[in-house]
């Protein structure tokens, strides 16, 4: 053990006794404030280099981490305190040459204009897609020209996950060895877990963060998740904390309607505090859309179209317009709230600092899943007034019963996710080396590789969109598992099958981090229950629609005569929401075959409604394969299709029965596509996708194909395309 230490000391620390905690440097960072550390402790060392040890740092009662280190530790840094600096102090640290990632554009640009504010502009750069007065994605030109400016500052570039890699190649081709003369902070690390399931992009970042030498990383949150990637496991860990970390004043109200509650504590806060602001945090703008609607209705003084405003992501700010004035004028530069009352999507659950000091009101809501919140979540909300909150409420409700699951806890989950995706990954890279050797197996490979991808996915309720759990590594371009995700996909159990399943299980759960919790019930019955949400839902749907129909259709069908060009299509898709997005998605799948305005106007009929639309394109699908199509030949000949057609019109002929009808499609999709988890419905579904029908009693009778009419298929689908790339599964 000795040996060990002393290995250890060479690595990462350094000690001087006229330090209180006897250390002076810790993972590189140099304690500049001599009484500003007043305890460290080596919590666990597993190898002699250093590059697995934990350790505990307690700074000083209400100190920063910039007033007592000149820089951020390397490894994963667990700040346990929003709002401790530790972004700001690799900003501002002239050490070393810095690339701090963080999860969202407006962060990147909020970060970087502060610190150019504050150092003079040219300071930072942010490098990312346009946003506010920059209107175009920065350029290699800019890139050099920043890296060329004789400030005498050490270079900060404020990036965007998703353009990491194209920063780290732009660097790269300025002959800079990025990997050892740059620091790498990835800042927001559990928001990009929890957001990698829609943003696949995310966990890209990591497959670079490996790559930087290990004294030249670090990932940031001051509410750290548990890491399914061994990597990140074994990285160097220090914890920051004050002797006395904070405990906060919540009243947490249980409800069974959050968006009635909620007007009412808006309307109480408003009459005890008319001066004060109010902040709301709930990912759901149906749900807020909703509240403000209620508040109008009630007339309640002080709110109207231009004192209120809402913080979301940028493709939802046309449906923000339609409802608020000024609508892009909610926080300024300086990062003080434009507005008496904002609310606020995840998009702006962390990272974003504000000024102000306001009544936070946190909603979770099980009516939209989407919504529920972890406890850290809670915290990072908590922490975006940077000068504290006037006030906390939390309002939550649960379901009537709580949900089934053969898991008996999360662990338990992960594990099985971990070990699926492991089995998915092994045998997808065995695969792929299988038939590098053995060319003749390409088209076997493509059908692997499609059944996979289909496969190898998992959601946490039947209603959720399946997430992917492997996912292919960005650099190797290997199969790995998707570690992030299944850290989504594991919170999203717990949130579901065990913290929201009884009232008192939010209240213990706060209770237990030391929290003063002022617990109430506020139960409203149904005859007083404002239902304008449906209507708000109701006029989403008609603008919706109303935008597909006049813009997305010309644009779509513009791309599709112009030659489809990728880039293109990306550009048009990247800033939709999503049923908007798997609008296009299938109109981009299905365009080769079926007359494109047809098509289109098919898609956008159905978009707006899961199942219809997964019907209405399974319709197409079985349209589009030749009868010499091997699924479709065994649909076909399965129900004696050929038999039929020769006997139309005569008594009992094309009479099939509900079993008979489950057994064959049961038989085909298992030996054609050995998929056997299809329920029964889903079976019922493609019967009627498949065949044009008639109700007899209680049978169904084939009359022929093609249930929506559709002209002859422009070109049918290659024998090499494998269904399960066209179908849409539930």
């Amino acid at each position: 053990m000795a040996e060990d230490i002393k290995s250890l000391a060479e690595a990462c620390y350094e000690l001087d006794s006229n330090y209180p905690s006897q250390f002076s440097m810790l993972n590189e960072a140099h304690f500049n404030d001599t009484d500003g550390v007043e305890l460290v402790t080596l919590d666990e060392v597993k190898d002699s280099k250093g590059e697995y040890t934990k350790w505990t740092i307690t700074i000083k009662q209400g100190k920063r981490i910039g007033e007592v280190m000149d820089r951020v530790p390397f490894g994963i840094i667990n700040k346990t305190i929003t709002g401790l600096g530790a972004t700001t102090l690799e900003i501002m640290n002239q050490e070393r040459d810095s690339i701090i990632v963080v999860p969202t554009k407006s962060l990147a640009y909020s970060k970087c204009k502060s610190a150019n504010l504050s150092k003079g502009d040219g300071y930072a750069l942010y490098f990312g897609s346009p946003i506010k007065e920059i209107k175009s994605n920065v350029t290699p030109r800019q890139v050099q020209a920043y890296l060329n400016s004789n400030n005498h500052w050490k270079k900060k570039f404020l990036v965007v996950a998703d353009s990491l890699p194209r920063l780290i190649k732009i660097l790269e081709s300025n002959g800079i060895d990025v990997y050892h003369n740059y620091f790498l902070m990835v800042d927001e690390i559990d928001t990009m877990q929890a957001d990698s399931a829609y943003r696949p992009k995310l966990e890209d970042v990591m497959d670079y963060y490996f790559k930087f030498d290990w004294k030249h990383r670090s990932a940031v949150s001051a509410t750290l998740n548990d890491f399914s990637n061994p990597l990140l496991e074994n990285e160097s860990r220090v914890t920051t904390r004050w002797k006395d970390n904070p405990k906060r004043n919540i009243d947490l109200i249980y409800t069974n309607y959050v968006d009635d509650t909620t007007v009412e504590i808006i309307r109480q806060k408003l009459t005890d505090n008319p001066n004060d602001k109010i902040l709301v945090a709930y990912n759901s703008l149906d749900g807020i859309l909703n509240i403000l609607e209620q508040l109008s209705k009630k007339g309640i003084v002080d709110v109207n179209k231009s004192n209120c405003g809402i913080l979301c992501s940028e493709r939802n700010n046309d449906k923000v317009k339609e409802y608020l004035e000024d609508a892009d004028n909610v926080i300024n530069e300086e990062a003080y709230l434009q507005k008496k009352i904002v609310f606020m999507t995840c998009a702006y659950f962390a990272g974003i600092d504000i000024q102000d000091q306001c009544h936070l009101i946190t909603i979770t809501s099980r009516l939209q899943p989407f919504t529920y919140l972890s406890i850290r979540r809670m915290e990072q909300i908590a922490g975006r007034c940077r000068n504290g909150n006037l006030s906390e409420t939390i309002i939550y409700d649960i379901p009537q019963e709580a949900p089934d699951s053969k898991f008996q806890n999360k662990e338990e989950y992960q594990t099985s996710l971990l070990d699926r995706a492991k089995t998915y990954a092994e045998f997808m890279n065995s695969t792929k080396e299988t038939i590098k050797r053995n060319p003749e197996l390409e088209e076997l490979g493509s059908f692997i590789d499609s059944f996979v991808d289909y496969s190898a996915k998992a959601k946490v309720n039947n209603n959720d969109y399946p997430i992917k759990i492997i996912r292919i590594d960005s650099i190797e371009k290997t199969f790995k598992p998707s570690f992030f995700n299944i850290d989504a996909l594991t919170e999203k159990w717990y949130l579901v099958h065990s913290l929201y399943t009884h009232k008192d299980n939010l209240y213990k759960e706060l209770l237990e981090q030391g929290h003063h919790i002022n617990k109430s019930v506020n139960l409203i019955k149904q005859e007083n229950h404002d239902t304008s949400i449906s209507d708000i839902k109701g006029r989403n749907k008609e603008h919706r629609t109303e935008y597909v129909v006049t813009t997305l259709k010309p644009q779509l069908l513009a791309w599709s005569r112009e030659g489809k060009d990728e880039t293109q299509y990306q550009q048009l898709c990247k800033e939709q929401d999503k049923q908007v997005k798997n609008l296009c998605k299938e109109f981009k799948k299905l365009s080769p075959y079926i007359d494109n305005e047809i098509l289109f106007d098919g898609l956008a009929e159905h978009f707006q409604h899961q199942k219809e639309l997964r019907n209405y394109v399974n319709k197409v699908v079985f349209h589009i394969m030749p009868f010499d199509n091997a699924f479709k030949a065994d649909v076909l000949a399965k129900f004696d299709y050929h038999n039929i057609q020769s006997h139309l019109g005569e008594r009992n002929i094309g009479i099939v029965s509900t079993q008979e009808k489950l057994d064959k499609l049961k038989e085909v999709f298992r030996v054609q596509l050995r998929k056997t988890d299809i329920s029964d419905n889903v079976l019922s579904d493609f019967f009627s996708c498949f065949f044009k029908t008639s109700r007899t009693g209680a049978n169904d009778k084939i009359l022929g194909l093609n249930p929506l009419d559709l002209p002859e298929p422009m070109q049918y689908i290659a024998g090499s395309i494998n269904p399960l790339d066209l179908f849409i599964f539930p």
